[in-house]
């Protein structure tokens, strides 16, 4: 029996899962006031409403982004376990555009700036004031990551989040050596062949202090700069 096999029959592993927010106004094509104030629609709170009732897993903790839409999406499983502490972290969503020019637009008017920026392909490239650079969101996916390495839980933690905040914990699993550079050339490129929808969860675990994936074989196989995922 090896060392590892010993101490995770001795601790067993922190289950933790990565939660998408139900379907937000925006998502729906409408025009939210922002992009922190963008509400679940009828369809999103009965999804959200559906995932807590399916929910198999005893939670031990909740992790919330401060965005609106994240949430609403926590409330039917934060009312079925009342009594499971709640924490708010910083695991938002990334916005790249200027909210000065862009809250109470739609994606479809954005559309032009958006690929703008992927196409600029800087990741220290900041839109303006309210902006988050690509580096920026990957330096917050990676502190998030440390801090969910220290957690242990003898049920499961739940975690209500983003789909690009998502996708950066995975490629950063996936690709702990790869540089800013690198992973902004492949970020949507990764996002779309793996992408995650409405409410679709991402599990990880927690063993001797590291963070890993697991139950992620359906993951398109992916290469970056020569190294082929290998989830």
């Amino acid at each position: 029996m090896t060392t590892e096999t010993t101490d995770v029959a001795a601790h067993p592993p922190t289950r933790i899962l990565l939660i998408r927010h139900g379907q937000s106004v925006a998502n729906a094509g409408g025009i939210p006031p922002d992009h922190i104030t963008n509400p679940l629609t009828e369809l999103g709170h009965a999804q959200a409403k559906a995932f807590a009732d399916g929910f198999s897993c005893e939670p031990t903790l909740f992790l919330i982004s401060p965005y609106l839409r994240a949430q609403q999406t926590s409330v039917p499983l934060r009312q079925r376990y009342p009594g499971v502490p709640i924490e708010e972290w910083p695991i938002q969503e990334f916005h790249y555009l200027n909210p000065a020019q862009h809250n109470g637009t739609s994606e479809e008017q954005q559309m032009p700036h958006i690929l703008g920026f992927w196409e600029r392909d800087d990741p220290s490239y900041s839109d303006g004031p309210g902006a988050e650079s690509f580096s920026d969101f990957v330096s917050r996916a990676r502190n998030v990551i440390k801090r969910l390495a220290q957690l242990k839980s003898e049920g499961c933690i739940a975690v209500f989040t983003h789909g690009f905040f998502m996708q950066a914990i995975r490629i950063l699993l996936l690709f702990p050596n790869a540089t800013d550079q690198q992973l902004m050339s492949n970020f949507r490129r990764f996002h779309f062949v793996n992408f995650i929808e409405n409410l679709d969860a991402v599990e990880l675990e927690v063993v001797n202090n590291q963070l890993r994936m697991i139950g992620q074989q359906h993951l398109t196989a992916f290469t970056l700069q020569g190294e082929t995922s290998h989830a």
